[in-house]
């Protein structure tokens, strides 16, 4: 339901009390299961505690790595046939037996194919809960509902790790496991027992009279041209876990100034990003992700100077509040323009690249930084800028492409 005339915006408390009730489920699902996403910090420190390797953990994470890179393809194109709810359920279902089971695992071969089938099954559930929300948000509160489920993220991933030290304290690395398992089988249960009614797809994938797939999708030019810059964006934002700890430390600076600017950044997307999308979500989709893409790098670039703690602190606050400007816009955007048939492979085919940005990120950011010390910012720098113009090449800064009818708003939950 788009604002009428020059009415304002949604406000973020009527977003709020508005939402679906079907939403509101699966943003309760996003914060819980990234709350207990334990898998992927702690695997290597477990594995290496059970008596594997520094090798053979670093082979299973890398299974890990790989299965949530294809668990997006994945799960898109079964959203798109079986239904958002179907594969949601197995998602979640397949997430816990399989995370439970890497406590078991005999050698460094199954927990490689064990890991590689959590991170694929935990990966495949995405697609199907935010095509779920575009269906059932008007057009006008993406942005901001995009941005609420951000916020549930970055909470679940700040107040996440507290809790695991909590279980390492008073029970053991196994529990801490077994726990990831049980709210990823909490959450499909509830979604077995209430994500029901509401409209979704699971017909089969044919569309226009005739097959359809990722072909499709990779046939929308100026689509792609947005998933080369989400790529290019996911090369640079990684750099805040790989080159800059790096720089910060080779540059004389302690851990603690790391640890600060680390902190700085969590705040400031917890605190500002939710408002912001206030103010975003009445621009063109491709405005903010142009800008945020844009003031990232510039962001990049300020670290190539001076190295006081103060332009440090300034660099970051920088380029997180391009993170804030852009991120609600970019998760956004690939189901406010699919086909209503390929809408969840149209979300999976923007997750997918930016997945393989994080996974290559720190290859490309720790050579860069060994080859030409503060030169990575610059090279960085230049994928931040590169990538707002393919955005504003492929999603246009001054209007919105053409998209399905939205949904009519719908009530709240009682």
């Amino acid at each position: 339901m788009s604002t009428p005339g020059n009415a304002a915006p949604p406000t973020i408390i009527a977003t709020l009390r508005q939402m679906n009730g079907t939403v509101r489920v699966l943003v309760l699902g996003n914060l819980i299961s990234n709350l207990a996403a334990f898998l992927n910090a702690f695997l290597v420190l477990y594995l290496t505690d059970r008596g594997f390797s520094a090798w053979q953990a670093g082979v299973v994470l890398t299974a890990l790595m790989i299965g949530r890179i294809s668990g997006s393809a994945v799960g898109g194109a079964a959203a798109d046939r079986f239904g958002y709810r179907r594969v949601i359920i197995g998602s979640m279902a397949g997430t816990a037996v399989l995370t439970a089971g890497l406590v078991h695992i005999p050698n460094m071969w199954v927990g490689a194919a064990v890991a590689a089938g959590a991170g694929m099954t935990a990966q495949a559930y995405r697609p199907a809960a935010m095509a779920w929300v575009v269906e059932l948000t008007p057009k006008d509160r993406h942005v901001m509902v995009f941005a609420v489920l951000r916020l549930t993220f970055n909470v679940g991933a700040t107040l996440g790790p507290l809790g695991a030290a909590l279980l390492l304290a008073y029970a053991s690395y196994d529990a801490l496991f077994y726990v990831d398992a049980a709210t990823s089988l909490a959450f499909g249960i509830v979604a077995y027992l209430v994500l029901k009614g509401d409209p979704e797809p699971g017909g089969g994938d044919d569309a226009a009279g005739g097959r359809t797939g990722y072909r499709q999708v990779a046939a929308d030019r100026r689509f792609m041209l947005v998933v080369l810059g989400l790529f290019l964006t996911a090369v640079a934002y990684i750099q805040g876990s790989a080159a800059l700890p790096l720089y910060v430390t080779g540059n004389g600076h302690g851990e603690q100034v790391y640890a600060i600017l680390l902190t700085v950044n969590g705040a400031i997307v917890i605190v500002f990003e939710v408002l912001l999308s206030k103010w975003t979500q009445r621009l063109p989709i491709g405005l903010p992700m142009t800008i945020g893409m844009a003031v990232l790098g510039i962001g990049h670039l300020i670290y190539a100077g001076p190295t006081p703690v103060a332009v440090l602190v300034l660099a970051t606050v920088v380029w997180t509040f391009g993170e804030v400007i852009a991120a609600p816009s970019m998760m956004a955007y690939p189901g406010l323009i699919a086909p209503p048939a390929l809408r969840a492979r149209y979300i999976a085919a923007a997750a997918v690249p930016q997945q393989a940005g994080y996974a290559l990120g720190p290859i490309i950011g720790v050579a860069a930084w060994q080859a030409w010390g503060a030169g990575v910012w610059v090279l960085t720098g230049a994928c931040g800028l590169a990538a707002a113009a393919c955005v504003a090449a492929g999603a246009g800064t001054g209007r919105r492409r053409p998209a399905a009818e939205e949904p009519a708003l719908a009530p709240a939950a009682e």
